[in-house]
C-alpha cells in the first residue's frame, strides 16, 4: 500500500513540475514563487547543456494575437424580476340583480366598451318609460301654462285683467317649468341605473375566468372577472444601490434600456425604456426597484411572469478593447501577455472594468496598439519568445525550413540543421546535422 502511495506522489509531483508554468498563476504566491524559481533554475540547466528542449531552451512558442483597440462598450447590468399590468380590474356590480348573460367566454381579448355581462334589466326599462310619460304629462301642462301666461299678459296690458292676475300666471309657468326639470333628472338617473345593468371592459384587456353563471344573483360588489391589461406591461425588478447614479443620468439622458427575456424561454429578447425609478432604497436588501415599460402585442408576458432582464445603463468610452479570452486571471488580479516589438512576451497586469460578451474593457495597464496573445498563454513566461501566425515556418534568420529567404531565393547550398535528407542506399530521412555528428 505505501509503495503505491509514493509512486502516485511521484507522479503527482512529475506532472505538476512539468506544468509549472500553467498552474504558477493559480498556485499561492510562496509556492509560485517556488515553481518560478525552479524553472529559472531548469532554464539555466538547458541553456548550459543546450541538450533539452521546449521553454527551456528558448524555443520561439506559436501564438496567436489581437492588437487592442480603443472604444467603448455598454455599461450592462444583469437581474431578474417580474411582470406586473399597467391595469388590472376587478369587474364587480354596482347594484343587486340577477345574471341574464354573459357576452364573453372566461379568457377573451376584449376591447374598451365590450360588453361582458348583462343582468336583468327589465325593472329598469319599466322605469325610464314610466319616467318618459311623466315627462310628456308635465311638456303638456307646460304647455298650457305659456299659452295661459300669453292670454293674461294682453289681458293686464287691455287693461282687464290686474297685475296679480298677470304674476300668478306667470308662476304657474314657473311652476310647470321646474315639475317638467325634475321628470327629466328622474330619467337621467333610471338611465344611468339601466347602464349599471350592462357591466363593460374600461380599456382593452384579458380576461380571466368568471366567477359568476348565468341566473345568479349578484349584489353591488360582487367580483365577476379579472381584466387585466396585456399591452404594454410593466418590467419590475431592482438593482444595487451602488448603480443608483448611473441609473438616474441615464434615466434622464434617456438611455436607459432594458432587454428582457422571460425565464425559461428560447429566441428573442424583447426591448423596452425603464420608465420608473423609485424614490426610496429597500433597506434590507440594499436596492432600488425599477420599472420598464414593454410592449406586448402578442400577449407573450402575463402578470406574474418571471423574467431575466438586461438593463443598458448608457456606455462607457475611453477604454481599452482585447478579447475576453486575452486577459487571464490572478490570485492579485488580472494580466495579459503583450507581444512586444521584437516579438518577445512581457506579463503585464491590467484592470477590466468589465466584460460584455466576448470583449473585455480595460481601464489601466494597456494601450491601443499593442499586441495581447489570445492564444498559447500557457506555454509562456516572462521574456518569452514567440511567433505570429505565419512566421512559424521561417527560423530566426528569415529563411523558412527549405533554405529559402524570405524572397524565395536559395541561401546557399548547405543544409540547414534539421533539413530532411535522404541517405543515399537507404532511403531513410534523416537530418544533415544528425548526419554530421553521426560522422
Amino acid at each position: 500500500m505505501l509503495r503505491w502511495l509514493f509512486l502516485l506522489l511521484v507522479a503527482v509531483g512529475a506532472v505538476s513540475y512539468m506544468e509549472r508554468d500553467r498552474l504558477a498563476p493559480y498556485a499561492p504566491p510562496a509556492l509560485a514563487a517556488l515553481m518560478k524559481g525552479s524553472d529559472t533554475g531548469a532554464a539555466k540547466g538547458d541553456g548550459a547543456s543546450g541538450k533539452r528542449g521546449g521553454r527551456g531552451n528558448g524555443a520561439p512558442v506559436a501564438v496567436d494575437v489581437a492588437v487592442a483597440t480603443k472604444g467603448a462598450l455598454p455599461v450592462l447590468r444583469e437581474t431578474i424580476g417580474t411582470i406586473l399590468p399597467v391595469a388590472s380590474t376587478v369587474m364587480t356590480s354596482e347594484t343587486t340583480g340577477t345574471v341574464a348573460a354573459i357576452a364573453v367566454p372566461d379568457g377573451a381579448a376584449v376591447k374598451r366598451g365590450d360588453l361582458l355581462v348583462s343582468l336583468d334589466d327589465r325593472t329598469a326599462k319599466a322605469q325610464i318609460a314610466k319616467d318618459q310619460a311623466a315627462i310628456d304629462r308635465d311638456q303638456v301642462t307646460l304647455d298650457q301654462a305659456n299659452r295661459n301666461l300669453s292670454r293674461a299678459q294682453s289681458l293686464v296690458k287691455s287693461g282687464a285683467y290686474n297685475t296679480q292676475q298677470g304674476e300668478d300666471a306667470q308662476s304657474a309657468t314657473y311652476s310647470a317649468q321646474a315639475v317638467l326639470n325634475v321628470d327629466r333628472a328622474a330619467l337621467a338617473a333610471d338611465e344611468v341605473a339601466l347602464a349599471k345593468l350592462q357591466i363593460t371592459a374600461p380599456f382593452d384587456g384579458r380576461l380571466g375566468a368568471f366567477s359568476v353563471s348565468t341566473g345568479a344573483l349578484v349584489t353591488p360588489g360582487t367580483a365577476m372577472v379579472l381584466l387585466t391589461q396585456s399591452s404594454p406591461v410593466y418590467a419590475a425588478f431592482t438593482l444595487p444601490q451602488e448603480d443608483l447614479s448611473l441609473l438616474q443620468e441615464s434615466l434622464s439622458a434617456g438611455s436607459l434600456g432594458v432587454s428582457l427575456r422571460p425565464a425559461g424561454a428560447r429566441g428573442e429578447t424583447m426591448e423596452g425604456k425603464v420608465a420608473f425609478i423609485d424614490n426610496a432604497v429597500v433597506a434590507a436588501s440594499g436596492s432600488v426597484a425599477l420599472r420598464a415599460v414593454i410592449d406586448n402585442p402578442q400577449g407573450k408576458l402575463v402578470s406574474g411572469q418571471s423574467i431575466s432582464a438586461t438593463v443598458k445603463a448608457g456606455e462607457r468610452d475611453d477604454l481599452v478593447l482585447v478579447p475576453t479570452v486575452a486577459v487571464q486571471p490572478r490570485q492579485d488580479g488580472s494580466v495579459v501577455y503583450v507581444v512586444k516589438d521584437d516579438d518577445t512576451v512581457t506579463i503585464r497586469k491590467v484592470d477590466v472594468a468589465f466584460r460584455v460578451g466576448e470583449t473585455a474593457g480595460l481601464s489601466q495597464g494597456l494601450e491601443p496598439g499593442e499586441r495581447v496573445v489570445t492564444e498559447g498563454q500557457g506555454a509562456l513566461s516572462e521574456g518569452s519568445k514567440v511567433t505570429l501566425p505565419g512566421e512559424a515556418a521561417k527560423d530566426g534568420s528569415g529563411k523558412d525550413g527549405s533554405g529559402k529567404d524570405g524572397s524565395g531565393k536559395n541561401g546557399g547550398h548547405r543544409k540547414d540543421a534539421g533539413t530532411p535528407v535522404a541517405e543515399a542506399g537507404t532511403g531513410t530521412a534523416t537530418t544533415a546535422g544528425a548526419g554530421e555528428a553521426a560522422r
